[in-house]
């Protein structure tokens, strides 16, 4: 399993501010999309007041959190979706 990390840091890929139960929507689509993944995890968004920052995923591949992502939100993320390494 990768570590696949997912910026957001331009003004296209940055996070709007969003209420509590739009937050909440968001990750109940998610969860519901995750279920036709078992292989997949999805760790939680960081960001910042705006809206920048990273979504932590474990996945087999950086390709399937896009294809997860875009059926999702209805697009590919507008920012790098990488997978990393542990070095320290």
């Amino acid at each position: 399993m990768a570590k696949v990390l997912v910026f957001h840091y331009t003004e296209e890929g940055r996070l709007p501010k969003l209420s509590k139960n739009e937050l909440e929507d968001i990750m109940a689509q998610f969860y519901e999309a995750l279920k036709d993944y078992p292989d997949v995890k999805f760790n939680g968004t960081y960001v910042d007041e705006n809206g920048m920052g990273i979504c932590d995923w474990e996945a087999p591949n950086a390709n399937i959190v896009k294809e997860i992502i875009k059926k999702v939100l209805g697009a590919p993320p507008a920012d790098p979706v990488i997978v990393v390494k542990r070095v320290l």
